[in-house]
């Protein structure tokens, strides 16, 4: 399945973050376009159909169990790998 990539929404709001970036091109923050690119080369064997995103500020303590569980939706879905993208 396919997804138009310009009705992607970043909705961290700050005035102190700049999401010019992601608006130029949606790669620099959801490298999408290189996972397709890499399966098709035969580089990884395929992108997930699935893909999570998460904001930061948020205590460890907190995301652990979200993680967790996380964790085991991936592994139903049969992820090998995962790209985590710093923005």
């Amino acid at each position: 399945m396919t997804y138009d990539m310009d009705e992607l929404t970043m909705s961290h709001v700050s005035t102190n973050f700049d999401r010019s970036g992601f608006y130029q091109d949606v790669n620099t923050s959801f490298p999408i376009d290189r996972l397709r690119e890499f399966a098709e080369e035969g580089v990884i064997g395929s992108v997930a159909g699935r893909h999570f995103s998460f904001m930061g500020a948020t205590p460890p303590t907190v995301m652990e169990p979200i993680a967790r569980d996380l964790a085991k939706v991936l592994k139903a879905d049969n992820v090998d790998a995962v790209a985590l993208v710093p923005v």
